[in-house]
């Protein structure tokens, strides 16, 4: 359980954007060197974990319940949404991330269609793909930006 609790700090940090991230933005309240021990697999931080609280507020900038699935793993159950409209959830780094990756996706599909001179069917199928996926990832931001006024 130890392990699983670490690698939930760890990987709920690497989604949102790092320990530095969030602490900057005021998203947990506890500081780099608390996170960065919670995290860490060496045998001097073994009995270093985030306090509830935090886990619950990394959970969230996750956007998924790491910690709460680990801590149902341990006790022998298994950790399912409930069928209901997700929330908006925090705006964070990974949001920035992913739309950056998505838009790269369009602009590849986008110089791919030219390189030879004309859309076909073809390129403009994958471009349109694209734009959907950047358009849904928009307004999911969108979502999460006017959630938090």
């Amino acid at each position: 359980m130890r392990n699983s609790l670490k690698l939930a700090t760890r990987l709920s940090l690497t989604a949102a954007g790092g320990a530095a991230a969030l602490v900057r933005e005021k998203l947990v309240r506890v500081g780099e060197a608390a996170l960065s021990f919670a995290s860490s697999p060496h045998e001097d931080h073994d009995e270093r974990f985030v306090a509830l609280d935090v886990a619950l507020d990394l959970d969230f900038v996750a956007g998924e319940p790491l910690h709460a699935r680990a801590l149902a793993a341990a006790q022998g159950y298994e950790l399912r949404a409930i069928d209901r409209p997700a929330s908006a959830g925090v705006f964070g780094h990974t949001d920035i991330r992913n739309l950056a990756r998505e838009f790269a996706d369009l602009q590849d599909a986008m110089f791919a269609a030219l390189d030879d001179g004309a859309v076909c069917r073809k390129d403009r199928q994958a471009i349109l793909a694209e734009l959907a996926d950047v358009e849904r990832m928009a307004q999911a931001i969108r979502s999460k930006v006017e959630a938090s006024a």
